[in-house]
């Protein structure tokens, strides 16, 4: 087991596995930080879609004179039909609803919510710029909003009347929870192929290093075999690298000790022979 663990080959591999982690793992925390913000972008800008083509086809006019007390009206049924449909066909989205601004802040107008519905110009103390912005333009959060109902990312657009006039606004949540698991699901399948693409790596790194190891232990016994005076041995080592040169010079080493010893012979057999 010592043996293993301070072997070259290991110490190869072990080193360019480490060096692959170091680097995949910088990789992914840039990856993911930055996958992170884009799927919350494109999050806004879907919310911000959903919301201006609802308010489009919503009719400002109606909106407009839409009262506390008007549950129960043709004109609130309408609007809060309207916004059911489009919540069904979308499974990401939470609530759908609509608003608009008084002198006390934002204010809810139709909610279709079946639990716990909004009443008609009941206050939302939650307000920021980003609600706000979506009385004049499409708007979303740039950050979760928790409020009684929960976490949120919400997006919004303006309601107009026919004269062209900001009457309200619509707006559409979506869950924290989903926004989340949706970047946790691509964090998890970085974290996936990053995994794989380092054990592939490995796997390589370990075939590498094996065929180095292989050759190095090979000169290691034509070298012991040489220190005990065995000049027959064959260099079949055929590299063309660094290694194929150590061979090259083994081999160079041992013609030049077979000439040296073949002289050395002679001259004694010509002393024994003067004798």
């Amino acid at each position: 087991m010592s043996r293993f663990f301070h072997s070259l080959k290991t110490k190869l591999t072990l080193s360019f596995v480490v060096l692959i982690l170091l680097i995949s793992g910088m990789a992914f925390l840039y990856t993911f930080n930055e996958t992170k913000k884009a799927l919350k972008e494109q999050m806004r800008t879907e919310l911000m879609s959903v919301a201006s083509a609802v308010a489009v086809n919503l009719n400002g006019d109606i909106h407009a004179g839409i009262k506390p007390g008007d549950e129960g009206t043709p004109a609130f049924q309408a609007i809060g039909q309207a916004l059911l449909k489009v919540q069904e066909a979308n499974d990401h989205i939470t609530y759908i609803y609509t608003m608009r601004k008084t002198g006390e802040g934002a204010v809810f107008v139709v909610d279709p919510d079946d639990e716990e519905p909004a009443k008609i110009g009941e206050l939302y103390e939650e307000t920021n710029d980003e609600m706000l912005a979506g009385f004049e333009r499409p708007s979303a959060d740039n950050e979760y909003v928790t409020d009684q109902w929960g976490t949120f990312l919400s997006g919004y657009a303006p309601i107009r009347d026919s004269l062209g006039n900001s009457v309200g606004l619509v707006g559409v949540d979506m869950t924290s929870k989903d926004v989340i698991a949706k970047q946790r699901f691509i964090g998890n399948t970085i974290y996936l192929i990053i995994g794989i693409a380092v054990l592939f790596a490995g796997f390589i790194i370990l075939l590498f290093s094996g065929t180095i190891i292989k050759d190095v232990n090979r000169l290691n016994r034509i070298a012991n075999r040489i220190s005990m005076g065995d000049m027959e041995v064959k260099m079949d080592v055929r590299r063309n690298d660094e290694i194929g040169d150590l061979a090259d010079s083994f081999g160079r080493m041992v013609a030049s000790l077979k000439i040296v010893m073949m002289e050395k012979s002679e001259s004694e057999n010509k002393t024994e022979q003067g004798k």
